[in-house]
């Protein structure tokens, strides 16, 4: 240990005198330290304890009691996850006075129960959590705090959050209107629910939400045994005591936790890929200290130091920096977290965070890792500076440098190895150790790779003009510095290129996988069932919704009624119901196709017109993977078993096609020919597995019905195949539908030409909510796959560019340092300061063109070795879809352009004139 003082008294020093330098060290290694410390802090802090977590359940409460049925049961300790053998009804609705009846005495009861309320909006009607709690009881603190104001004290009062408060216009002093029951209700307080910050309402007990849970205040603690004897009485209790102090989890409930090893798969992952791109980044900034002090080093070795001596100088050097950066980032990482703690509160989690944490432990693993990262940086530095020759050094000389074949070899099968590790890791699910290893090791074998690839590329100076010759000539020469920044560009732009890749791949998947119900950007509002829609205006709704979406144009179709059914009033729809119309002149009467009479033993009434999928035409895979997931391969290559190879209900439209380009999003050839085939009394259909010998099986459905459609005659009709989203499943002409046995009414219509905003819908909201049928008639608005264009690809893009001009930045000065004599040789000799610039500009390209080269390569073979890691645990896999690697041009063209910019960079910052120097 003795032998590292000297070393670190001068690396302190070197740090000092180098502040240029040593800043940009610590920089490269603090800031992911920073990020993540205050990760960690931030974790930590959102991480609640059982005590904390209690206080958001049950307030300042000791237990809180639920009863669903009469009859003993038993129950976890720890939660109110809970098995009855029998479940007994019970006989009277529980009330405050049969609980207290059980529990001891002195105890005080109170009511809390949760549900979604639709209120009244500036824009419409919009719902958020409404809450019937007593404001007044001090058990409830915890779960509810009250803000300002005063607590709500009768029945037409109530309490919002901030959020309810922004979203409804008012404040303490307004009022807020409840859809259903219509009521008014006067704001008398602000409250805060810290487990939820996303807007809520608090009501009185017993107001507009009802049910919920009891919240008790005991004399003394409720134990385990007073538990199991309230469970006797049928009743779960989550007591406090016990929770903080559990018992042995009984064998009922001592089931395997659900596995979290993708998430930490692909931390643990992103986590080594952090620390070996921060290596990489920092190499240069070593690699240039260890070039300009090698005169120093060449000095102590020529007084006596050995090899050993010249290495731990440099090492130090990373001992020293790697600690300055673990003080600063694991300060910064703790200040950053408490500082931006309500942001992240509020924006972030939408709760409120625990206690001050900081994940103590975890910054102290950062520490260890800034120094043991800053020590990784400087081994390869190290190891060159103690094979220096000193001879050369002393006399100003610089050796040639040759790329040894072993490394070259080595480097070719690390490379090679460290592919094929992490795609078989990655495919055969052998664990994160497995896939980070090989996505190391191949990004090491590049690196070992890039003296030699170097020296391949200057073999083209031949070729080129002076500049870019000498330029390639040094870089050769200079492979020792060289290597380390172009390594570092190289793990700048893999990082970003394999963050876009996998999140291109992840949307595209997304995309693939979204089964849209109307085209993109359309909307609907659609009858959703019910014997009976007496109550609908179709007409003042059509209205009411032209007026909020005034761009939109409304195209209305029909649904099917029965003669057994409570029909809507004839005068509303637009045929009578439940007789059958002659077919038009020159249509085709279909065939029935008797089949066996359905058995109404257990059967339903129903009525509509459904599609049943041929047996040939069904998928002979189960609908969900099997354990072994042998289906999965031979499902996805089945065109029977796609989103609609299943035998599912079906959504009929009746129209003549007025509709069918805004349901469907067609062309508008198919438009044509499919309006031509319903006028022929043919269907149009979506999925061509219905479709057989250009014919399609309907199936009419007019009473009882078993549920098995072997049961049901068929009547087969010809049919047409239509592209598009396929906003329905089937769609009948009304002359086909009235021939079948039924009747018309109005089902919806579906717009288009206008997408409505948040407002909108709000107010159609509230226009179904005044016209239309309750919970029978609802609105659709299809806004596409819910996946966005994420931020984050541009960010770390320009991120991963800006660190990639650092590096190349970095190794051009040490470049232009290494060739300062050979730039005052030029002068000498009559070069213009052209000559120059083009020099510093190619030194530039060659290094940040070659390492965004091997980057793109690294980035792309690291997130391949992701996807495929995700799909062998078939954790995107959809109906036999995949993720697939999705090329990320926007991160690629980004970090392609770094090297033209550092070229750019490089000629106007160089020196014009140099002054004239001694060469030996």
């Amino acid at each position: 240990m003795r032998s590292w003082i000297p070393a670190l008294r001068v690396a302190r020093r070197e740090a000092r005198r180098a502040k240029g330098r040593s800043a940009l060290v610590v920089a490269m290694i603090g800031l992911p330290v920073l990020l993540l410390s205050f990760a960690a802090a931030t974790y930590d802090m959102h991480d609640l304890r059982p005590g904390e977590q209690l206080d958001r359940t049950m307030g300042q409460a000791d237990a809180r009691l639920s009863k669903y049925f009469d009859g003993p049961l038993e129950q976890n300790p720890t939660d109110e996850a809970y098995s009855a053998k029998e479940s007994v009804p019970l006989k009277a609705p529980v009330t405050a006075e049969s609980l207290l009846a059980v529990l001891p005495p002195g105890s005080r009861l109170t009511r809390v129960a949760d549900a979604p309320v639709d209120l009244r909006t500036p824009s419409g009607i919009g719902t958020i959590d409404g809450h019937a709690v007593d404001l007044a009881e001090p058990m409830l603190r915890g779960l509810v705090n009250l803000v300002s104001g005063t607590v709500p004290q009768h029945d037409d009062e109530v309490a919002i959050d901030a959020a309810a408060s922004d979203r409804l216009g008012v404040g303490i002093g307004g009022t807020v209107r409840t859809v259903s029951p219509d009521r008014t209700f006067k704001v008398t307080a602000l409250v805060e629910f810290p487990d939820s910050l996303s807007g809520n309402i608090a009501f009185r007990p017993g107001q507009v939400v009802s049910g919920g849970a009891w919240l008790v205040d005991t004399p003394s603690p409720l134990t385990w045994p007073d538990v199991q004897k309230l469970n006797q009485q049928g009743i779960v209790a989550l007591s406090r005591a016990v929770v903080l102090d559990p018992p042995a989890t009984p064998p009922l409930f001592q089931v395997e936790q659900s596995s979290q090893g993708d998430q930490i798969t692909f931390s643990v992952i992103v986590f080594g890929l952090v620390v070996l791109e921060v290596v990489l980044l920092a190499g240069p900034a070593f690699a240039v200290g260890a070039r300009r002090r090698r005169r120093d080093l060449a000095l102590v070795a020529a007084a006596g130091g050995t090899p050993g001596h010249l290495r731990r100088i440099v090492l130090a050097d990373g001992v020293v920096l790697g600690a300055l950066a673990a003080v600063g980032g694991v300060l910064g990482g703790m200040l950053l977290a408490v500082l931006l703690r309500p942001l992240v509160e509020q924006y972030l989690v939408n709760a409120r965070a625990g206690a001050v944490r900081l994940f103590l432990p975890a910054q102290a693993a950062l520490i260890v890792l800034s120094v043991g990262t800053g020590l990784l940086a400087a081994m390869v530095p190290a190891f060159t500076a103690a094979r220096q020759d000193v001879v050369t050094v002393l006399a100003g000389r610089r050796g040639v440098t040759r790329s040894r074949k072993r490394w070259i070899a080595l480097g070719l099968v690390m490379a090679a190895a460290g592919a094929v590790i992490a795609i078989a890791g990655a495919a055969s699910s052998m664990g994160t150790t497995t896939i980070l290893t090989g996505v190391i090791v191949g990004e090491l074998g590049l690196v070992l790779l890039t003296p030699a690839l170097v020296g391949l590329i200057s073999r083209l100076g031949r070729w080129l003009p002076l500049a870019p010759r000498i330029a390639l000539r040094d870089t050769a020469r200079n492979r020792g510095s060289a290597a380390p920044a172009i390594s570092a560009v190289m793990a700048a732009v893999a990082g970003a290129v394999a963050i876009g890749a996998f999140v291109g791949s992840e949307r595209q998947h997304s995309i693939d996988v979204y089964d849209p119900v109307l085209p993109v950007g359309n909307f609907g509002v659609r009858y959703a069932g019910g014997d009976a829609d007496k109550h609908t205006d179709w007409a003042r709704l059509r209205s009411a919704v032209q007026r909020i979406v005034p761009q939109a144009r409304l195209h209305p179709y029909q649904g099917v009624t029965c003669a057994w059914q409570t029909l809507p009033d004839p005068a509303a729809s637009p045929a009578p119901s439940g007789t059958p119309q002659p077919a038009p002149s020159g249509t085709p009467a279909p065939t029935p196709t008797p089949t066996t009479q359905p058995d109404t033993s257990a059967s339903t009434r129903q009525c509509g017109i459904e599609m049943f999928l041929p047996v040939a035409n069904r998928c002979p895979f189960q609908q969900y993977q099997t354990d072994d997931g042998r289906d999965w391969d031979a499902m996805a290559a089945d065109p029977r078993c796609g989103d609609q190879g299943y035998n599912e209900f079906t959504f009929m439209a009746v129209d003549d096609g007025d509709a069918l380009a805004a349901l469907s999003g067609a062309s508008a050839d198919d438009i044509a020919a499919a309006r031509r085939v319903l006028a022929a009394g043919g269907v149009v259909v979506t999925n061509p597995l219905y479709l057989v010998d250009g014919k399609v099986a309907l199936s009419p459905i007019n009473g009882e019905f078993s549920g098995d459609p072997d049961t049901l005659q068929t009547t087969s009709v010809p049919g047409m195949v239509i592209g598009g989203t396929g906003g329905f499943t089937v769609m009948v002409p009304p002359a086909l539908a009235q021939r079948l046995g039924f009747g018309l009414r109005p089902d919806g219509f579906v717009a288009d030409g206008q997408t409505p905003d948040g407002a909108q819908v709000e107010a159609i909201g509230s226009a179904l909510h005044e016209l239309a049928e309750r919970d029978t008639v609802g609105l659709i608005v299809e806004n596409g796959p819910s996946y966005r264009e994420e931020p984050i690809i541009w960010i770390l893009g320009l991120i991963a560019a800006m660190v990639a001009l650092g590096a190349a930045g970095v190794a051009t000065g040490l470049a232009a340092a290494d060739s300062r004599a050979d730039l005052v040789t030029l002068a000498a000799v009559g070069a213009s300061p052209r000559v120059r610039r083009t020099l510093s500009l190619s030194q530039s390209g060659v290094i940040s063109g070659l390492g965004a080269l091997l980057g793109v390569l690294a980035g792309l073979g690291t997130a391949y070795a992701l996807i495929l890691a995700l799909n062998s645990t078939n954790g995107f896999t959809v109906s036999g879809r995949p993720l697939h690697l999705v090329m990320p041009w926007s991160s690629l063209a980004i970090v392609m352009a770094v090297p033209l910019i550092a070229m750019a960079g490089a000629g106007l910052l160089t020196r014009s004139r140099l002054p004239s120097e001694r060469r030996l």
